[in-house]
């Protein structure tokens, strides 16, 4: 009991200070005239990522995001050459003062990737809709048991959220009241 106590606790905390972090989780504009940046795959509009957020290891040892032949996998080099045609891509300033995050929204909306502020290595991807899957195939509307039954027992959990980890990043699958999957996001840790 008091380590779920703890552990609930700590995944409070770690919520919060995520939610500080990253603002909110709807891109605002750098400029109240202009919406999106760009449109389309161009050169890279960031600098080479610092080698802190790079692991060398995330290809074979994290968790992967496919979408359209692309894997998307947290703590890599985003190649926008190799990109899907169908995204959008937004800048918003950090809370926390480092600069600029791009924000690529892909399929109207469907899901969402986002590079660590300043560099061009993938920090977090959120799955918005039930058109978009996880590679094993959980997507939002499943259950808790659902998600049992594909990953296992989670390495964090609470009333509300669920947290497997591998490697270097963790999954995270938001539960609504009836232990329902309304939210799934992959983070760099």
């Amino acid at each position: 009991m008091k380590f779920t106590k703890v552990a609930a606790l700590i995944l409070s905390l770690s919520v919060a200070g995520m939610s500080v972090a990253a603002c909110s989780n709807e891109p605002e504009p750098v400029s109240s005239d202009i919406n999106i940046i760009s449109t389309q795959s161009q050169s890279s509009m960031v600098a080479t990522a610092p080698s802190a957020y790079v692991d060398p290891n995330a290809e074979s040892e994290n968790f992967v995001f496919t979408y359209s032949g692309f894997n998307f996998v947290v703590n890599t080099v985003l190649d926008e050459s190799q990109l899907p045609d169908d995204y959008d891509v937004f800048q918003q300033a950090s809370c926390a003062g480092q600069g600029l995050a791009s924000h690529y929204e892909f399929k109207g909306g469907s899901f969402w990737v986002e590079l660590y502020p300043g560099a061009d290595s993938i920090y977090t991807i959120q799955i918005l809709d039930d058109t978009v899957t996880t590679a094993e195939g959980v997507y939002i509307g499943n259950t808790l048991d659902q998600v049992k039954a594909v990953y296992g027992e989670p390495s964090i959990s609470s009333e509300a959220v669920v947290v497997y980890e591998k490697g270097s990043s963790q999954l995270w699958f938001g539960l609504d009241e009836n232990n329902v999957v309304n939210q799934i996001m992959y983070f760099g840790i």
